[in-house]
C-alpha cells in the first residue's frame, strides 16, 4: 500500500528527533533510579514487625477520628480515616503485609509515571501537525497524490503508535527492573481496597496492573485527539501543548471546585483519570463509574477527531 509510505515517513520524522529518544530514556532512568534508591535507602528489616506498626497506625487514626468528629471536621477526612482503620485491621487479621515488595507491587507503585508519558505524548501530538504549517512543509505533503484525510490519519496513527511503543517500553522496563530488584514472583499477591458499600476486600495486584495499562492507553488516545484538534484549529504547537497540559494538571482542581455541580460528570476533566475508578469510586465525584467515563471519553474523542479532520480538509494553505 502506497499509503504506508506516509505512515513510515511520519515515524521517521518522530524518531529522527533527539527529543524523542530523551522522552523514552527519561522514564527508564527514573524507573531504575527509584528501584536503586529504594534498595539502598530502605532497611529490609524495617518492617519485620509490620503488625505492630499497623496496630500503632490504627490507634493514631482512631484518636484523629475522634478529635475530628468532635470538631465537626471535614467529612472526606473522616471517611479516609475510617477506611484506613478498616483496611489496616483487615490486613492484620488476614496476615497481608502492605510492605511486601515484588515486581508486580513495584509496577503498581510506579503507575503514576504514566503522567510523565502523557506530557511527552502531548508534545509530539501537538507539534506533528502545527509544525508542518509553521515551517511551510505542509505544501510538500499536499502536492503528493494523497487526500488530506489520509495525510492527517497517517500523523494520527504514527503518534498513537509512538504513545503505545513508549508505554510498552515503560511497562517492560518496570517489570524487568522490579523483577531484578525484588524478584519475579508475586503474581498471586493481593492488596486491600474498600468497596462502594464500605466492605473491605482483597484484589490481585496483577489485575490492577493490567487494568491500568489498558486504561492508560485510553487516556493517551484522548490526549492525542485533544492535542491534534487544538493544533489543527490554531496551527500552534504551543497552544495545543498548553491546552492539553492544562487538562492534565488542572483536572483535579476543576473537579474539586465544581464537584457539587450535576453537569461536572459530563466534562472531560472529570473523566480523564480512569485509574482512580479501578478500585471503585472517584473520591470527588461518586456518581462516576468506569463504563460511564470510558463512554464519555469515547464521545469526546470522536467529536474532537471529527472537528480535526473537517478543519484540516478545509484549511487554506498560504503560498
Amino acid at each position: 500500500m502506497k499509503w504506508l509510505s506516509l505512515l513510515t515517513n511520519e515515524w521517521i520524522k518522530i524518531f529522527s528527533r533527539l527529543r524523542t529518544w530523551f522522552f523514552i530514556l527519561i522514564p527508564i532512568l527514573i524507573i531504575i533510579g527509584v528501584a536503586v534508591y529504594d534498595k539502598v535507602a530502605t532497611d529490609e528489616t524495617a518492617h519485620e514487625n509490620w503488625k505492630q506498626e499497623l496496630t500503632a497506625n490504627i490507634e493514631a487514626d482512631k484518636k484523629a477520628l475522634e478529635d475530628t468528629k468532635k470538631e465537626d471536621g471535614d467529612e472526606f477526612f473522616i471517611e479516609m480515616l475510617e477506611s484506613n482503620i478498616k483496611q489496616n485491621e483487615y490486613a492484620i487479621e488476614n496476615n497481608i503485609s502492605p510492605y511486601e515488595k515484588t515486581t508486580w507491587q513495584y509496577m503498581k507503585d510506579m503507575a503514576p509515571i504514566s503522567f510523565l508519558i502523557g506530557l511527552f505524548v502531548i508534545v509530539v501530538a501537538g507539534d506533528i501537525v502545527s509544525s508542518e504549517f509553521s515551517k511551510g512543509t505542509i505544501k510538500m505533503l499536499l502536492i503528493r497524490p494523497y487526500s488530506r484525510w489520509k495525510i492527517l490519519l497517517s500523523k494520527l496513527i504514527a503518534t498513537l503508535g509512538f504513545a503505545f511503543a513508549m508505554w510498552l517500553v515503560v511497562i517492560v522496563s518496570t517489570w524487568l527492573v522490579g523483577g531484578l530488584a525484588y524478584g519475579f514472583g508475586g503474581i498471586d499477591q493481593t492488596y486491600i481496597v474498600q468497596s462502594e458499600g464500605g466492605q473491605i476486600k482483597e484484589k490481585l495486584i496483577v489485575e490492577y496492573v493490567f487494568a491500568n495499562i489498558g486504561l492508560e492507553f485510553i487516556e493517551l488516545t484522548v490526549l492525542v485527539a485533544l492535542s491534534f484538534m487544538i493544533s489543527t484549529l490554531f496551527m500552534s504547537n504551543s497552544v495545543a501543548i498548553g491546552v492539553a497540559m492544562f487538562t492534565m494538571f488542572a483536572g483535579d482542581l476543576v473537579i474539586m471546585l465544581l464537584q457539587d455541580k450535576e453537569w461536572i460528570i459530563y466534562t472531560l476533566f472529570a473523566n480523564m483519570d480512569l485509574s482512580v475508578l479501578i478500585d471503585g469510586q472517584n473520591q470527588f465525584i461518586q456518581e462516576l463509574t468506569l463504563p460511564f467515563s470510558i463512554t464519555v471519553l469515547a464521545v469526546y474523542t470522536m467529536v474532537m477527531l471529527a472537528i480535526t479532520f473537517t478543519v484540516f480538509q478545509k484549511r487554506d494553505v498560504k503560498a
